[in-house]
């Protein structure tokens, strides 16, 4: 059975193509990008792709190459994140075939960064869409889904969000000390109006939203010792003795905005970390029974090559029996709740380099690494088949495009599915291997 997003999305690129039949004589049509960057012989047979391993290297723009996402394609969405400036074309050819990777291999795109509120209102009043008005230009040529990451998050947040007075010099702690923070009155109205703003203007285009990130510490909300303002500013509105109410407005006024999107919380740690997985479900439960729908939670997934494939496992079906509550909550909507992989990536220093600097990877470890990979693929894949994860996307589209290179230090990770040099790693072909187990 297709899965609920697979379905909008195929209504979706139906409705563009359409469109695209209507083009006047004499106007060029648009690229049909999947089509333009594949060979449309290749079978997508276990034997076609052993074939392809032995006879490398092959690197992620080569025309002979298989498109990843067709290994999984109307079962999960395979995505990928990346910086605006990646889908530009170029005069660069490093840069242009990067391009070429990003529209050939994935059918779910993500903006890393020019999505957050810091990009797009820098001050108030200034609503900067450029990057993102491309990015779903881009998405809809490629015939991509669409994910907003992120509404609302303690970092990439102006500052000006958070004073009483929006042109104040000083710095938020400065404020703080001084009584000049925003009251929860201003912040709930600069919440409703970046929210309404963005979510209505890319209605029907970005589907899936994280509505809110990274508002958990391990076992609770985040609060100013954690360097987010939020929940101390709004305050516990109801009274319930919860700090989560700024997660309530937000998920409120996106559902407002657009009733049909897909609404999701994202965090971090939760493959492993018990006790933050349980304030997830216990916070997005209390949500549901409020009458808030939550569509789904989102599993960053920044893993490391060592990776407890099992204490992964049991986190996501802890957060899958959220499903049951949606239901009951919902019924209008029953099925629909999902999990996501929304930022995944593999950090190689473990163990011994740990805490490592420069480091030359060999053959064995990026063995270890594919091994890992294909582990995972197939843990998520049991819930694929279960009809509560519909997507899994790469937080990076090669090894030296990706934030590990840089956190927690200036090093040279090897995080990806894409080498340097964009050959395809063998991690690359244990996810697509995975497709056939």
């Amino acid at each position: 059975m297709k899965k609920l997003l697979l379905k909008r999305a195929a209504a979706i690129a139906l409705a563009v193509s359409m469109l695209l039949g209507l083009v006047s004589c004499g106007e060029e049509p648009a690229i049909d990008y999947k089509t333009e960057l594949t060979d449309q012989t290749l079978t997508y047979s276990l034997e076609e792709l052993n074939a392809l391993k032995e006879s490398g290297p092959h690197y992620v723009q080569d025309y002979d190459v298989p498109a990843l996402y067709k290994y999984y394609e109307d079962r999960v969405y395979i995505g990928v994140a990346f910086g605006a400036s990646q889908i530009v074309e170029s005069t660069d050819p490093t840069a242009e075939n990067i391009r070429m990777g990003i529209l050939k291999h994935y059918n779910m795109y993500v903006l890393g960064n020019e999505l957050k509120p810091s990009y797009i209102n820098p001050s108030e009043g200034v609503f900067n869409y450029d990057d993102p008005d491309h990015f779903v230009e881009v998405g809809k040529q490629a015939n991509a889904a669409l994910r907003g990451h992120t509404l609302l998050w303690h970092s990439q947040v102006p500052d000006w969000w958070f004073k009483a007075d929006p042109a104040d010099t000083r710095t938020l702690e400065e404020c703080d000390a001084a009584g000049a923070l925003a009251t929860s009155e201003q912040l709930q109205e600069r919440i409703t109006t970046y929210i309404t703003n963005v979510v209505t203007r890319y209605k029907d285009d970005i589907n899936i939203w994280d509505v809110c990130n990274e508002v958990l510490n391990a076992n609770s909300i985040r609060t100013k010792a954690d360097d987010s303002y939020w929940a101390e500013i709004i305050g516990d509105l109801d009274g319930d003795g919860y700090l989560d109410d700024y997660v309530e407005l937000a998920f409120k006024t996106a559902r407002a905005a657009d009733e049909d999107a897909f609404l999701m919380i994202n965090d971090f740690n939760m493959e492993w970390q018990n006790s933050k997985t349980q304030a997830m479900y216990d916070m997005v439960e209390r949500m549901m029974r409020k009458g808030i729908r939550v569509d789904g939670v989102g599993f960053q997934s920044h893993i490391s090559v060592d990776c407890n494939v099992e204490l992964y496992r049991q986190n996501i079906e802890k957060i899958a029996g959220l499903a049951a509550v949606y239901d009951e909550c919902f019924p209008e909507h029953k099925g629909e709740f999902r999990v996501q992989i929304t930022e995944l990536d593999m950090n190689m220093f473990v163990g011994a380099d740990a805490d490592g600097g420069f480091k030359k990877w060999t053959e064995e470890d990026f063995e270890r690494q594919a091994e890992k990979y294909g582990e995972l693929m197939d843990m998520f894949l049991d819930f694929v088949d279960e009809d509560i994860i519909d997507a899994i996307v790469f937080w990076g589209t090669d090894d030296e495009n990706s934030w590990l290179n840089t956190t927690p230090k200036l090093r040279r990770n090897a995080a990806m599915l894409i080498d340097r040099d964009l050959s395809l790693k063998p991690a690359f072909y244990a996810i697509a291997e995975a497709s056939f187990r």
